[in-house]
């Protein structure tokens, strides 16, 4: 890193070891919280559904926040500590928690401040690191947090298979976890604050008046909702014996938390590469044909070795979606206007998200897991088939 500047290096070694520690908390937002309101509190549809949406919330909240933050000029470091504080304060109020809405309401606020960072992060990767190097420079945080989310999964798994009360003890782990993070973030190297005069709806509206923006997000919407949809449904295929197939906690977080993040470990590398040589579109195309693949064949049978099969070509695909999803806004857009974009496409992103899971826990009572799944597959096959006239060989991203 001889040719860095000092400000690059400083980020690449916070945000290094922030990304690091966000493996103890990825696991408990893709699985653990609703595996423990499934079997400790058994709570209803509907709160399976707010705790599958919870980070979705903190993508759709992050645009208007974000609009409100530019005009203030409140340091970006600052900005990050606070939420990851919250996050952590709100771990702290679900271990206290008595009942299973309480819990719920915690854990889905934890979920939603975690992710409500995500465009702040896009917005530091842009400035700090030069479109050369992006790739590469968050590609070794992201392969040491799918390290400790795979260990941390794994001690999860072996703790609620002992007692499905242990489950507070997993929580106090993680806001030790994300109270560190939160003072880490805190020195992270800082541009000079420049506050923007329009109001946060002029902000948000930026992005939509370009129709290349709008076009890649309509196809992402489409194959966005058919894997969201299905993201509650997953652990109540695996987990509830009434629907489902009664799996036990252990088997649950190894098919839907071990396998997929041991997948996108051995396969980030390749990815990270591929973003540098590829055109977004192709890049996007490639990806999707995993998902459109993988969906599917879950719900396809009850034989847990092609479940596990789909498990492993989702992991590959979803080792490369961190690339796109962080990064491609950078192709489009100048730096001074990343954070705008980036908070666009999570808003976006959060509209999907916060409906998709309840919708499809409603049109469960009406169709099967394997028909879900199909109609995700056909979604998918769209949103690819919506990717093919951008790869001309003038395109530019």
């Amino acid at each position: 890193m001889s040719d860095c500047t000092e400000g690059e290096k400083r980020t690449y070694l916070i945000d290094t070891i922030r990304q690091t520690a966000d493996g103890a908390i990825e696991p408990l937002v893709e699985t653990v919280f609703l595996l423990v309101a499934i079997r400790f509190f058994a709570v209803g549809d509907f709160w399976k559904g707010l705790i599958s949406a919870s980070k979705f919330i903190g993508f759709f909240v992050s645009a208007p926040l974000t609009g409100i933050l530019n005009r203030t000029g409140i340091p970006r470091s600052r900005i990050l500590s606070v939420l990851t504080g919250f996050s952590s304060a709100a771990l702290a109020a679900g271990i206290l928690s008595g009942s299973g809405i309480a819990y719920t309401f915690a854990v889905s606020l934890a979920g939603a401040a975690y992710h409500l960072r995500q465009p702040f992060f896009t917005d530091l990767y842009s400035e700090a690191y030069p479109p050369e190097r992006r790739a590469r420079r968050i590609s070794l945080g992201l392969r040491l947090q799918m390290l400790l989310s795979l260990g941390s999964g794994l001690l999860y798994s072996w703790l609620l298979e002992q007692s499905i009360g242990y489950w507070r003890w997993i929580l106090g782990y993680a806001v030790i976890m994300t109270s560190i993070t939160a003072l880490i973030l805190t020195y992270l190297p800082e541009s000079e604050p420049r506050p923007r005069q329009e109001r946060w709806w002029q902000i948000l509206a930026m992005p939509f008046s370009n129709p290349v923006f709008l076009y890649v997000q309509s196809a992402w919407m489409i194959i966005g909702f058919g894997n969201l949809w299905t993201l509650p449904l997953r652990a109540v295929y695996l987990a509830e014996k009434e629907r489902g197939l009664g799996l036990s906690p252990a088997k649950v977080i190894v098919i839907l938390v071990i396998i997929p993040v041991a997948l996108r470990f051995l396969f980030n590398p390749i990815w990270a590469r591929l973003y540098q040589r590829m055109s977004f579109p192709g890049l996007r195309i490639s990806i999707n044909l995993f998902f459109m693949t993988s969906i599917p064949l879950f719900f396809l049978t009850d034989k847990v070795w092609i479940i596990v099969l789909a498990s492993t070509l989702f992991g590959i695909g979803t080792s490369g979606s961190p690339f796109i999803w962080q990064l491609w806004v950078t192709r489009i857009v100048p730096p001074s206007e990343t954070r705008i974009y980036q908070s666009a496409h999570a808003f976006l992103a959060g509209i999907r998200g916060v409906t998709a899971p309840f919708i499809g826990l409603a049109v469960l009572q009406g169709l099967s897991f394997q028909s879900m799944g199909l109609i995700s597959g056909g979604l998918a096959f769209f949103a690819t088939a919506m990717m093919i006239p951008l790869l001309r060989i003038d395109r530019k991203f």
